[in-house]
C-alpha cells in the first residue's frame, strides 16, 4: 500500500474508523497466546510496540495492526480493540490531530468528548488526543485516538493508536486505553 505523504491521508484515517467499525461484534480465530503474563506486540511495518492482555486477538487488516478482546468479554454487540495505523510524515502532532479531528467528525453520530480533545503525551513524546463517541448499531461507542510522532527528523513516523469500546464496557476500556499506554515508540532513524 502506498504510504501517502500528505499531512494525514483522508485514506490512513478513513480505514482507522473503518477498520474499527468493522470490528464491532467480529468473530474471528483465536489467538492461543495462552498463559497470563501481557504479550508485547511488534507492529509490522511501523517503528512502534504496544502490549497486550495474552487473551487479546491480534491480526492485521488492509495494513492496519489490530487487537481485539477475546469473544464473550465485555459487551455482546461490540468488542473493545485497539488498531494502530502509521506514515512516513513531516507533519506535525498538532497538524495529525486537526485532520484527525476533522476525519471523525465525518463519523454518523459522532459527539466528540469536550475534555478529551488537544495536545497529551505517549510514551514520554508529544502526542495529540481525540475522543469521542459514535452508535454502532444501536451500541454507544467511545474512540479514543491518539497521534504521536516517532522523532523530528527525516524517515519520522505519524502513528495513531485508536481504542474502541462500548461505553458500558468498564473492562474493555481499561484494557484498551492500557494498551494505548504501553506504547513503544523505535526513534527515526
Amino acid at each position: 500500500m502506498p504510504r501517502p505523504r500528505l499531512p494525514r491521508s483522508p485514506w490512513t484515517l478513513a480505514l482507522t474508523a473503518a477498520v474499527a467499525l468493522a470490528l464491532a461484534g467480529c468473530g474471528g480465530p483465536e489467538d492461543a497466546a495462552g498463559g497470563t503474563e501481557p504479550v508485547v506486540h511488534d507492529v509490522p511495518e511501523i517503528p512502534v510496540q504496544v502490549t497486550a492482555p495474552p487473551d487479546w486477538e491480534r491480526g492485521t487488516r488492509d495494513g492496519a495492526f489490530l487487537l481485539r478482546a477475546p469473544s464473550g468479554t465485555g459487551s455482546e454487540d461490540f468488542r473493545a480493540n485497539v488498531v494502530v495505523t502509521g506514515e512516513e510524515s513531516t507533519h506535525t502532532v498538532d497538524e495529525a490531530g486537526a485532520a484527525t479531528t476533522a476525519a471523525v467528525a465525518s463519523i454518523p453520530g459522532w459527539v466528540p468528548d469536550p475534555d478529551g480533545q488537544g495536545p497529551t503525551t505517549l510514551a514520554g513524546l508529544p502526542a495529540y488526543r481525540v475522543a469521542g463517541t459514535y452508535d454502532a448499531a444501536g451500541t454507544a461507542v467511545a474512540q479514543e485516538i491518539v497521534a504521536v510522532r516517532t522523532g523530528d527528523g527525516p524517515g519520522a513516523w505519524v502513528v495513531d493508536l485508536t481504542a474502541s469500546y462500548a461505553v458500558d464496557d468498564a473492562d474493555g476500556a481499561a484494557q484498551a486505553r492500557a494498551i494505548l499506554e504501553s506504547v513503544q515508540v523505535a526513534p527515526a532513524g
